[in-house]
């Protein structure tokens, strides 16, 4: 039953009733409706009376631990150990991410910088023989801190405009 709502069983309404919830409109309607209600009404009161009066609340033995325990159930339950929070960048965190920053970084230069400088020097090649075959032209081949120069002398030299294909 909901307090906005009249009360609809029996039950409910003689509860209302005698508890005063009704307003003073329903309150007669129930009156007019149950000649004996305003006696029986007159009677629950009498005996509510007689109980507050004639019979106290015991003492309670152990009062402490009553209320430790009511503020126990009552208190919010612990978080878990998981949910602590935690600093976003501990020392540990700190000291890891730096250590793969770096290995990375080794990684990325083993591979990418110095391993390209290896793999050029596998395609340079060796000149073995410099003969060419025109007897006008002369081949020399100049040697300087490891890179050699095959100069040929005799060769017309190529126009500005061209393009080479």
């Amino acid at each position: 039953m909901n307090n906005s709502e009249i009360p609809s069983a029996p039950e409910e309404k003689w509860t209302a009733y005698l508890d005063g919830k009704l307003t003073t409109a329903d309150a007669a309607a129930f009156e007019r409706e149950h000649f004996d209600a305003a006696a029986e009404r007159e009677r629950q009161s009498k005996i509510v009376r007689a109980v507050r009066t004639h019979s106290p609340s015991p003492a309670l033995r152990n009062p402490d631990f009553l209320n430790e325990r009511i503020l126990r159930e009552i208190a919010p339950p612990p978080a878990p150990a998981s949910a602590r929070e935690t600093p976003l960048w501990s020392l540990w965190r700190l000291v890891t991410a730096s250590a793969f920053c770096l290995l990375a970084v080794g990684a990325i230069y083993a591979l990418f910088v110095r391993g390209h400088e290896q793999r050029q020097e596998r395609y340079l090649a060796q000149v073995l023989s410099v003969q060419p075959g025109d007897t006008f032209l002369d081949a020399t081949v100049l040697d300087a801190d490891g890179l050699a120069v095959v100069w040929i002398d005799g060769l017309d030299k190529l126009p500005s405009d061209y393009a080479l294909q």
